[in-house]
């Protein structure tokens, strides 16, 4: 019914409507949630970077606050080391201010005092990049890496504080190392300096190894206030190890130890640039950002990372999703209840106009459709419909009227047509006998058997015979031509020789002519082939291309015939030089009374236009086919296909 097609058009456009916004609907709060979550862990790893940078500048103002101590200058002055006034008062620095070792050398880089125990002095660290800096009159504040020795010189515990045991990470890359004993130092160096003289460097530093009270402060502060609460992570990184971090195992153990997932090492470790994204760490998704720390000498030396659980999110947007869903289903229902009405006041007036157009179909008349309460475009479509109908009925009268005039004009062009194809074919076969009386007299004149010839008489001659031979093909056309017509062309099959029966015979009767237009005949047909064909038939086949290769043929030219066995049928080839066929007259050389007007050749051989209609239905009356191959100033190929026959000695098996 058409209420039942419109409701399910309608249907099925609401509904498409609901799912690509839905989909569409989907993919935004998926994108804007996480996108705006992404951005937001971005800015923390800025924010975590200025808490990072703000420690390196308090360590520096309370290295250059005590390098600028009197008692410092004093004793640097008077080269009087270890001085354990100085070592107490930066002491005292150094406890108040929450550095892990402080250190003074004298201006050849050689320690000679550490404020913590075992308060050690002698060593040189003129290769410690800091320290070598502030000698050239630097201050520098970087992140560096110390070895487990240098560690144990600065201060007692550190290189204990700073070892830890990596542990098996889901996701990180194989690595056969198992402990980590390098320390990772906030560090800063100033000169000692009195005037424009270098007295010694004032150095110290932080380990962030196990750092805890820092990385809490970076992530109170980066992640306080905010919505993802706190959900935030902050992690310090030696290499992809986990040194200083707020990631919790299951067991609520800090992830000391654990390392970075594969593909977060690979680009930010081995390639220096910043990973922003999902990752996995230690256990779970989270969004996350990561950036290389380098030392003072530009190489990555390890990671500082932030970061947020994504399941928080991943809820939310399922939560998103499922009222956007729920809401949906509500409105699509609304919306197919209204479809359902609308189907039905659109399709009433359709359902009339479709049953008064069936009645007409069925050759009915229709009485006029009704449109009360139709809308404004049906009215206009029913009453157009109206109208129509009321044309078409008084137009069909008057076609019936005239189809009856017609078809009692066909049947007299019938039997014209057929009296007409009568006597061409009685003229024609009555023409035969005298025509070869004729032809029989002109060879006899030729040969002089009736009597020598004058010149005169001989060009006279060879002009009736030209004639005659044209009479003889006309006559051979329109007979066959008159058996076409009347549906009787049948071939009588018999097996023939192609090169005995056919090509030699008529290779012999057109040398003359081909000589007289110094045309040469080639037959490049070596093995006899036979043929499953009508003798006949063939025979014209050949002679109709034959003739028309020499007519058309360029004068000092050429014709040739060839042929190659094709899955049971012998394909033949025909070709003559000459000026070949152009593309947009080839369709209707094949039609009756077809014949090739182009540069006066048509107009200089005359003839009746049916070879090669003949042909065509000779072959195709054998199962066969032809077609036609030319390039323009080279020359025409006729190509056909005949039956091939039985080998005789599996005939006779």
């Amino acid at each position: 019914m058409i209420r039942t097609k419109l409701f399910m058009g309608l249907a099925l456009l609401v509904i498409g409507v609901e799912i690509l916004s839905a989909l569409f609907a989907v993919h935004i709060i998926q994108s804007r949630v996480i996108t705006e979550a992404q951005t937001r862990v971005r800015m923390d790893l800025v924010s975590a970077w200025s808490e990072h940078n703000a420690k390196l500048t308090e360590i520096e103002t309370v290295l250059k606050l005590a390098a600028g101590k009197r008692s410092v200058l004093e004793a640097g002055q008077a080269q009087a080391w270890p001085n354990q006034e100085v070592q107490n008062r930066l002491e005292t620095i150094r406890i108040v201010s929450g550095l892990d070792f402080l250190t003074l050398t004298d201006p050849r880089g050689r320690v000679v005092m550490r404020t913590a125990p075992p308060y050690g002095y002698g060593d040189f660290h003129q290769a410690s990049y800091a320290v070598r800096r502030a000698l050239e009159g630097e201050i520098t504040v970087c992140s560096t890496l110390m070895s487990r020795q240098q560690l144990e010189q600065e201060a007692e515990g550190l290189a204990d504080k700073a070892f830890l045991v990596l542990e098996d990470t889901p996701r990180a890359r194989q690595a056969a190392k198992v402990v980590e004993s390098r320390g990772m130092i906030m560090l800063g160096a100033v000169p000692v300096r009195e005037g424009g003289e270098i007295l010694g460097v004032l150095y110290g530093g932080i380990l962030l190894n196990r750092n805890h009270g820092l990385v809490d402060k970076i992530s109170r502060t980066v992640f306080e206030q905010k919505e993802h609460g706190s959900g935030g992570t902050v992690t310090v990184f030696i290499d992809d190890s986990r040194i200083a971090t707020t990631v919790r195992l299951a067991n609520g153990n800090r992830a000391l130890g654990t390392r970075a997932s594969k593909e977060v090492a690979d680009r930010v470790l081995d390639n220096g640039l910043r990973w922003e994204g999902r990752a996995f760490v230690v256990n779970e998704w989270y969004l996350t950002a990561y950036d290389a720390i380098r030392n003072g000498e530009n190489r990555v030396i390890g990671m500082l990372y932030v970061g947020i659980p994504e399941k928080p999110f991943t809820k939310l947007i399922s939560s998103t999703i499922y009222r956007y869903i729920l809401l949906s289903i509500v409105s699509l229902v609304l919306a197919l209840v209204i479809a359902f009405f609308l189907a039905g006041r659109i399709a009433r007036p359709l359902h009339r106009l479709a049953e008064a157009a069936k009645r007409m179909h069925l050759g009915e008349r229709p009485h006029p459709v009704e449109y009360a309460h139709a809308s404004k475009e049906t009215r206009a479509l029913i009453e157009s419909f109206n109208r129509m109908a009321k044309t078409l009925g008084e137009r069909e009268a008057k076609l019936l009227e005239n189809n009856m005039r017609i078809e009692e004009a066909n049947g007299s062009l019938k039997v014209l047509n057929y009296n007409y194809m009568e006597t061409v074919g009685f003229i024609s076969h009555e023409l035969k006998s005298p025509l070869a009386t004729i032809m029989n007299y002109v060879y006899l004149l030729s040969q002089e058997k009736l009597g020598p010839l004058t010149d005169k008489q001989g060009l006279g001659l060879k002009n009736i015979d030209n004639n005659v031979k044209r009479i003889v093909e006309m006559v051979r056309h329109y007979l066959n031509l008159s058996r076409i017509e009347k549906g009787e062309l049948e071939p009588v099959i018999s097996r023939v020789a192609i090169l005995e029966d056919v090509l030699e015979p008529l290779l012999e009767a057109y040398a003359v002519e081909a000589g007289d237009r110094n045309i040469g005949l080639l037959n490049h047909i070596r093995e006899e082939a036979f043929m499953q064909t009508d003798l006949n038939m063939t025979r014209e086949i050949f002679e109709n291309l034959i003739s028309n290769a020499l007519k058309y043929g360029r004068q000092g030219g050429s014709v040739s015939i060839a042929a190659r066995p094709q899955s049971g049928f012998m394909c033949f080839r025909v070709f003559n030089e000459g000026e070949g066929i152009p593309r947009e007259k080839r369709d209707a050389l094949f039609k009756k009374f077809s014949r090739l007007e182009t540069d006066g050749i048509a107009r200089r051989q005359k003839g009746t236009g049916l070879g090669l209609f003949i042909t065509k239905q000779i072959i195709n009356a054998h199962g066969g086919e032809i077609s036609l191959e030319s390039k323009p100033g080279e020359g025409v190929t006729f190509v056909f296909t005949l039956p091939c026959a039985a080998d005789k000695d599996s005939e006779n098996g």
